[in-house]
């Protein structure tokens, strides 16, 4: 009989494939005289030899029909597929079989011959083993090498490829290494014939438009769209399924094969090779995967990613709440201020949404959060629009060059539509690079606090904080002074068309046909966030006066303030 050991689950023409071991394995069979082949498979697929701790059902398959005396002679390619453990191992398998009569021949080491006609076939296979064991040492320590070498290089070295992605072998300094592509898109509607690029797709995309996690999963189990699991064939699926269990030690999987989880949409919103970075470590706190960074701090983006860094970085702000999301309401509908987060609910400061039925911005808490006790608080939509941009237009005609508050306003005014009318590809470079510099600053945030809670003590932690800090310090510097660069540059290159806006006072830009009718809402809105950061809306006070005047009682616009005065660019500190 044969025996085939590979460590790797790939069934190839390579000399490590378990076929070509078998037709090696058989084939010296045929070619003896008065031998049978006994064909049964005692193989071991994907599973190391040099591990005592590894289960291999095909080798102990082995042993017990030997020890029943099924066969005679095990034919191995070579001894290595036997065993990587040493000499000792390598003999006690040996004497073990020779008390039941086996002998063991290596087809590609002839001198391994260990029946009683050939004295010198066991002093050869005991050298051969420790020369198998000592290669493995090296191999191990190679590997390690190895994967540490591509690893800097933003390789996908090892694991499963990405739900939604492909792996390619590229060439870079004469270094092969994993580079990931999204995978095969299709025209099929989300569902169980969508691929699973089209579903990363669609997540991000939901994502983009304000849906939270849960409802994107809720959308997608009902829709009967392939998870990460039920993508896999079954022995991949298998062995993932059997990896989960081993990290959660019980409890049930988040991967289910036909049902999505808000944990798994997550994880895949959060990985920042969405955007073609590099991985480095897991956030010990936050479970999320970190940007791989370079001794510089640069973030390394080796891989062909599904959006841009400027996308996937606004959508960690949309996760983190820290983004104004949905431009439209639930229904498809584009309003001046319900649903992208320019109208605040003043109980809970949450982005106030559109009620078509009744025709009004609402915020509807429907369960105590904290000290914010559940409520509904509404006003009416039409009647907030035309408040909001009255006091908007009052304010930018009284605009006083001689007044501070009014100059500051100017100067963030300004400074916005500079950003607004600025060279496309300035303009998104700016975008890039302010949203690099507000995600290496939380992340700064968070290892700081990480630090104080106890998860960088003694002197292999304070070795990796301090080596991380400094990247993360350096790429804030270098995001920073490109953020005023291009700002200075943008302001200098634009100015406020004020004029064109007011005319010469006499004409009303609110009046019938005038230019705020005029405009559309994308241009309303842009206008409006020249000159305001939000707008707060409080609950009713009375019921005396005009529905304007009411409205009026119950609106706060909170004006713009040039970015020097805001923390976000302030640099992160200890």
């Amino acid at each position: 009989m044969t025996y085939e050991r590979q460590s790797h689950k790939s069934e190839t023409d390579s000399q490590a494939s378990p076929k070509m071991q078998r037709n090696k394995s058989v084939a010296y069979i045929n070619s003896q005289d008065n031998w049978t082949h006994i064909d049964t498979d005692y193989s071991d697929i994907g599973l190391s030899g040099y591990d005592p701790n590894v289960y291999r059902p095909g080798f102990e398959r082995l042993m017990e029909d030997a020890r029943a005396r099924k066969f005679d002679v095990v034919v191995i390619y070579m001894l290595s597929r036997l065993t990587r453990q040493g000499a000792a191992e390598a003999m006690q398998i040996q004497q073990e079989l020779a008390k039941c009569g086996v002998a063991i021949v290596s087809t590609q080491e002839p001198f391994i011959n260990t029946s009683d006609d050939n004295p010198f076939g066991v002093a050869f296979f005991a050298l051969i083993a420790g020369l198998a064991h000592q290669e493995s040492k090296n191999k191990s320590k190679f590997i390690r090498d190895a994967f540490k070498e591509l690893k800097a290089r933003g390789s996908h070295s090892s694991g499963p490829v990405p739900y939604g992605f492909d792996a390619e072998p590229v060439q870079v300094d004469k270094i092969t290494v994993r580079k990931l592509k999204p995978g095969t898109v299709s025209d099929a509607d989300i569902g169980p014939e969508s691929t699973p690029a089209d579903n990363v797709r669609y997540i991000i995309a939901q994502a983009e438009e304000g849906a939270k996690e849960n409802a994107i999963a809720t959308d997608l189990t009902e829709r009967g769209a392939r998870t990460p699991l039920g993508s896999l064939d079954e022995k991949a699926a298998e062995a993932r399924r059997k990896a989960s269990r081993a990290r959660r030690k019980g409890g049930s999987s988040d991967e289910a094969d036909n049902e999505w989880s808000s944990t798994v949409v997550r994880r895949i919103l959060r990985d920042p090779r969405l955007a073609g970075f590099a991985i480095g470590p897991v956030d010990p706190k936050t479970k999320h995967r970190e940007i791989l960074r370079d001794e510089e701090g640069q973030p390394v983006r080796p891989h062909e990613g599904f959006i841009g860094p400027k996308r996937w970085y606004d959508l960690q702000a949309v996760l983190d709440g820290r983004k104004r999301t949905r431009r439209v309401d639930r229904a498809g509908t584009l309003t001046f201020l319900g649903s992208w987060g320019a109208l605040r609910c003043g109980l809970c400061d949450a982005g106030m949404t559109v009620s078509n039925a009744d025709e009004t911005y609402v915020c509807n808490l429907r369960r105590s959060v904290g000290d914010v006790p559940k409520h509904v608080l509404r006003i009416k939509m039409k009647d907030t629009n035309n408040v909001v941009a009255a006091l908007l237009w009052a304010k930018v005609a009284a605009l006083d060059p001689g007044d501070d508050d009014d100059v500051a306003l100017l100067a963030a005014a300004a400074e916005r539509f500079a950003v607004q009318g600025a060279d496309p590809e300035a303009a998104a470079e700016l975008a890039e690079q302010e949203a690099q510099l507000a995600h290496v600053q939380k992340s700064m945030k968070e290892l700081y606090a990480d630090r104080d809670d106890g998860l960088y003590e003694g002197p292999t932690g304070r070795a990796a904080f301090k080596d991380t800090i400094q990247k993360y310090r350096a790429h804030e510097t270098r995001c920073a002074a490109r953020v005023d660069e291009l700002r200075a540059a943008a302001s200098t290159a634009t100015r406020l068309p004020l004029e064109a806006w007011t005319g010469n006072g006499d004409d009303d830009p609110l009046a019938k046909g005038g230019l705020w009718s005029r405009w559309d809402v994308p241009e309303q809105r842009a206008f409006l966030s020249l000159f305001a950061d939000h707008v707060i809306v409080g609950p009713a006070t009375t019921k005396r006066g005009t529905a304007f005047e009411r409205i009026r009682e119950r609106v706060e616009v909170v004006w713009a303030t040039p970015d020097e005065g805001e923390s976000d660019n302030n640099s992160v500190t200890a």
